[in-house]
């Protein structure tokens, strides 16, 4: 028996239930497009539930003019409207990615990763005139597919501009992610969203379940993290900080400034390796003696024997510093010496030519006795730009390696 509603008369096909808030009178669905056979998101507004007004249309309707108004690869577009005995239909187009609410343990890299593009998405939302302000940023709302692409959907709560809210409007939002100025309808500004953004990394960080993030409020209703993640870089935990201070002059004032101030930052704390030293000695007036001593010293300490080769061909030895898109896949050889026998924890970031992170991968690496090799690569997009581009290769949240690239057209 199909329990699902029939949209057939509109040109869409149920698949199944892909969400609900039954209070409010919403159901989300996978369906296909009949004429097309392509997926789309409907989403179902029912205000002739007991719970719902039919005023609460006006809501709905203005999230159908956001959306149309907005053009972004990482936003869903809106597709389609339509009225139904029980309500109203949104249609809009299907991201196949879980959200970031799904029990899954995020490692540190991929959380910076998953920050510089919800502050992508954020930025152009900011460079609407007037500013888009979405108020409900949360894990829920943040979809991330095994791709690392991201997406920002629901902008049920949206709104254009910032400004006072009426005091006997309803706060929406989610309690945890609303920033002060939401909570108590208080001036709304671009730096709003930011706080939302601080609070979801933050459990992404500390292993937090979005319905848990109250754990993380102290008495004075600060998020109060840095306990639970001592890994993590004294300026990273910094940035995070800045996220989510309670009065929004004090974090920073647009993504844009957010973006530009993470992008630089390394992640992870450095780790700390013992390393046998050795301190020549005098005793009486002729004799020296060697003194084994064990002292812990950063991991930038160490001295590497690095190369860094650059090239279209795994197999060649043509190491290019200038290259054109044309190439479309380019290739990153990185050999290290002087390293313990030990297994580090690699990654390679590429940085476009404004200095955005675009690729990044992650890997456990071994060393030998001749040292540690990686191979990393970089596949060109039809939307890259040239410029002077950056490659940086790190072990152990540390970079060893950089290299810049001028991308020719």
């Amino acid at each position: 028996m199909n329990l699902f509603p029939d949209f057939s008369n509109y040109g869409y096909q149920v698949v199944r239930e892909l969400g609900h808030n039954r209070a409010g009178g919403r159901v989300t669905y996978l369906a296909t497009e009949i004429n097309t056979g392509r997926s789309v998101v409907v989403k179902q507004f029912q205000f002739a539930h007991t719970s719902v007004s039919w005023s609460d249309y006006q809501a709905y309707e203005q999230e159908i003019q956001v959306l149309r108004s907005l053009n972004h690869p990482r936003i869903p577009r809106y597709l389609d409207s339509f009225q139904t005995s029980v309500g109203f239909c949104m249609v809009q187009e299907y991201k196949d990615a879980p959200s970031l609410a799904t029990q899954r343990t995020w490692k540190p890299q991929q959380v910076k990763q998953i920050a510089i593009l919800v502050l992508e998405i954020i930025q152009y939302l900011q460079s609407q005139i007037p500013p888009v302000i979405h108020r409900d940023l949360k894990p829920e709302n943040i979809l991330v597919d095994e791709q690392m692409n991201v997406y920002l959907v629901d902008f049920g709560f949206a709104r254009t501009g910032g400004g006072e809210v009426a005091v006997s409007s309803v706060v929406k939002g989610t309690l945890g992610f609303m920033p002060p100025e939401q909570m108590f309808n208080r001036q709304l500004t671009v730096a709003s969203d930011l706080y939302s953004l601080g609070a979801t990394l933050i459990c992404l960080l500390t292993d937090t379940a979005s319905t848990e993030v109250g754990s993380l409020m102290d008495e004075a209703s600060r998020v109060n993290f840095k306990q639970r993640v001592p890994y993590l870089s004294q300026d990273f935990i910094n940035w995070l900080q800045k996220m989510v201070e309670p009065n929004f002059k004090d974090r920073y004032p647009s993504a844009k400034v957010a973006l530009d101030a993470l992008v630089p930052l390394d992640v992870l704390h450095p780790i700390k390796i013992p390393k046998l030293v050795w301190r020549a000695g005098l005793v009486g007036a002729s004799v020296a003696i060697l003194l084994p001593i064990l002292i812990n010293v950063m991991l930038p300490k160490f001295t590497f024997n690095t190369s860094l080769q650059v090239t279209t061909n795994p197999n060649s030895n043509e190491n290019f510093k200038r290259l054109s898109i044309t190439a479309k896949r380019i290739y990153f050889s990185v050999s290290l010496g002087n390293l313990q026998e030990l297994e580090y924890n690699s990654s390679c970031q590429m940085f476009n030519q404004e200095g955005r992170l675009v690729a990044m991968g992650q890997s456990r690496l071994k060393a030998s006795s001749e040292g540690l090799k990686a191979w990393c690569w970089y596949d060109f997009k039809d939307a890259d730009q040239p410029g002077n581009w950056t490659f940086k290769f790190s072990i152990d949240g540390q970079t060893v390696a950089q290299r810049g690239l001028v991308v020719l057209p």
